[in-house]
């Protein structure tokens, strides 16, 4: 897709059939904290995310999941061919522990006020989010947080690098669902 000319979408498809979702971004925000929340479970879980679909659930609900999936990750995709066994990359950033840092970054490079804000593209988010400079704190601490200090042959650099990683670590790593789990919730 080229943002440039074609509209972000507004629907998924699930076995050849197009669904209206929810596109706001606060809403896929909340869509990742469900996720995450492992005190939720995944039967439940499952259930509360059919939600994001807006002009009724798809029957089958395997692929409904792997399509909201799909969208959450910008993957147009159909999820009839995706390879779901991809590794997960290491998460360096989180919505909520880095919640005032994403917010400050908005506010300071596009001007954008995420709390008053009537509405935003999930995907339009993201590719803003992409798209903030180096300087701002959120973009400094992803480049920490991806660094594997190992890598650095300096000794007194290497423990400057995994203090700063220590002062900001991310309280839980979010994992992706295998597909064990995907099938026990429907089983």
């Amino acid at each position: 897709m080229n943002i440039l000319f074609e509209e972000f979408p507004e629907t998924v498809r699930v076995n050849g059939k197009s669904f209206l979702i929810e596109t706001d971004f606060r809403e896929w925000i909340r869509f990742i904290q469900l996720v995450d929340d492992d005190e939720v479970p995944w039967k439940i879980k499952c259930q509360l995310l059919l939600q994001w679909y807006v002009d009724g659930i798809p029957d089958d609900i395997e692929a409904a999941v792997y399509a909201l999936g799909d969208f959450l990750t910008m993957n147009k995709e159909d999820n009839e061919e995706n390879d779901n066994s991809a590794p997960v990359p290491k998460q360096v950033y989180s919505f909520k522990q880095d919640a005032g840092c994403i917010y400050s970054a908005f506010r300071e490079v596009y001007n954008i006020n995420l709390q008053t804000i009537p509405y935003m593209h999930w995907w339009e988010f993201q590719t803003l989010f992409a798209g903030l400079p180096e300087h701002t704190e959120i973009k400094r601490r992803i480049m920490y947080r991806s660094i594997d200090p190992r890598s650095i042959k300096d000794k007194d650099e290497r423990k400057r690098i995994e203090k700063i990683q220590r002062a900001i670590e991310l309280k839980k790593s979010r994992r992706k669902m295998t597909d064990y789990e995907i099938g026990d919730m429907f089983a």
